[in-house]
């Protein structure tokens, strides 16, 4: 089942309140099945490759991911969201292995 459209509103940096430390290049979800078999969405926060993570603390992280979860409410969308923070060198070391 693709993303609604809904969900890629929720998630459009507009409407994202992202803290100045995370040089947030996008965020993409996608649909995704949880260990239990339930229905969740898989969310990726594509970060710039110059965001130094040492300077990011776990609430800056934390109240990110609470504000995707909101704004995913907001629009609607109940799923689960599984939301994971990478670089896009990251994702490209991926899929040279």
């Amino acid at each position: 089942m693709p993303v609604s459209v809904d969900t890629r509103q929720a998630l459009d940096l507009k409407n994202l309140s992202v803290p100045p430390s995370l040089h947030v290049l996008s965020v993409e979800a996608e649909d995704y099945t949880d260990w239990d078999g339930e229905p969740a969405l898989r969310v990726t926060v594509v970060l710039d490759d110059s965001t130094d993570e040492e300077k990011i603390s776990g609430a800056v992280v934390g109240a990110f991911k609470s504000a995707i979860r909101e704004s995913l409410r907001a629009h609607g969308i109940s799923l689960f969201a599984y939301i994971f923070l990478t670089k896009p060198s990251e994702i490209a070391d991926i899929s040279e292995d």
